[in-house]
């Protein structure tokens, strides 16, 4: 492993105490979301830190089923329970976007119940017509305001544009570290390209990009790996426990590509430069591929995309228990890939805290089938 990328792993795994270090160090406010599909560069101009929620490996849910309906989503629940916990002392704010039923309704609940320094809802548009994309950039221009007022400070155009030229130029370094995975022989594992693209969820942008720089000519010099038997893209919502990452690729295959929140539907849009910021935000942030904004039809595209330039062998449909937006989705799509590419498909059930065994049984029968004659 790089010197870079052991540095984002264990930035990625150390999270809480990282971003503790950093609030100290650099006494910036953070502002923490939800999901890919609130535009960060409009609090990073602001001159706060944005920190993107999720909920830490460590202890079971014991607090939230008090507030939030048993049947949602356990990510959400776990990220509620730690919130009334106190395990996320650095957030001073939060923009929570009108994304899946669950986080839409967390809003008003942690409004009610924990509310922070800042609060904020942000509508995004389900479909991807000019006249939502003008309704977005003014919902952005709201939040612009209310971010305003809360730093008592302008975000000026400047400023906004400066933001959106560097986090184009991170999502670019993270699309050449996954470009690397289409090589016969890819130099970055499954478990390692989602640590590097959740460790930017974490440090500064400036920091990662440094980081990002650092991995793609370190890795240059790394031996080159042996060819995988078999080569999978995983798709999902929150496939965020990288201990499922890296039981998939224990049992013999290699996660050359993904379709998931915390993975490449993060960094594959590109924000114009030089035009009316804001606007821009919107019309970029609306083409996230998520299943709560995105028609089958699209994510069928994105998928297949993927599918084609990575080579796939076959596809694990990893989806979050209660995640209705992917669970919508699922059928079609699997329906579609297994029509068009004639390649198995897994369907794997995913929860907070889950028992990786039983998992790991039905993955390993996957695969088995999956590798060629006389391996």
């Amino acid at each position: 492993m790089s010197n870079a990328l052991e540095k984002m792993t264990h930035n990625l795994r150390n999270a809480p105490t990282v971003l503790e270090g950093i609030k100290t160090r650099t006494t910036r406010n953070m502002i923490g979301v939800f999901f890919p599909v609130v535009p960060e560069e409009l609090i990073y101009a602001a001159g706060l830190h944005p920190v993107q929620i999720y909920p830490h490996f460590d202890e079971a849910i014991t607090e939230a089923d008090a507030h939030l309906q048993s049947y949602l989503c356990s990510y959400l629940r776990a990220d509620w329970d730690q919130i009334l916990k106190g395990k996320y002392p650095y957030l001073d704010g939060a923009i929570i976007p009108r994304s899946c039923e669950a986080v839409t309704f967390l809003y008003q609940t942690w409004k009610r119940h924990k509310p922070l320094r800042f609060m904020d809802y942000l509508n995004v548009p389900w479909k991807r017509s000019a006249n939502t994309i003008r309704f977005f950039a003014k919902e952005l221009e709201r939040v612009k305001k209310n971010l305003e007022a809360f730093t008592g400070r302008e975000i000026s155009r400047d400023a906004l544009n400066e933001a959106i030229e560097l986090y184009n130029s991170q999502r670019a370094l993270l699309r050449k570290a996954y470009d690397l995975r289409k090589a016969e022989s890819p130099p970055v594992s499954g478990p390692e390209a989602i640590s590097m693209v959740m460790s930017g969820f974490i440090l500064d942008k400036k920091e990662h990009k440094q980081l990002m720089e650092q991995f793609l000519t370190e890795i240059v010099e790394t031996p080159t790996p042996p060819k995988p038997d078999v080569r999978l893209l995983v798709s999902g919502g929150c496939v965020i426990d990288t201990g499922l990452w890296e039981m998939i690729e224990s049992c013999g295959g290699s996660i050359v590509a993904d379709d998931v929140i915390n993975g490449s539907r993060s960094f594959w849009h590109v924000v114009e430069e030089g035009k009316d910021p804001l606007a821009s935000l919107a019309r970029a942030y609306a083409t996230v591929p998520c299943g709560f904004n995105t028609s089958v039809g699209e994510r069928y595209a994105f998928v297949s995309k993927l599918i084609d330039e990575y080579r796939v062998d076959g596809v694990i449909f990893a989806i979050n228990r209660n995640c209705e937006a992917e669970e919508f989705d699922y059928p079609e799509l699997d329906k579609r890939v297994r029509e068009r590419f004639k390649i198995p498909t897994l369907f794997i059930e995913t929860d907070y805290l889950i028992n990786m065994e039983p998992l790991r049984t039905r993955v390993e029968a996957f695969i088995e089938i999956l590798k060629p004659e006389g391996v």
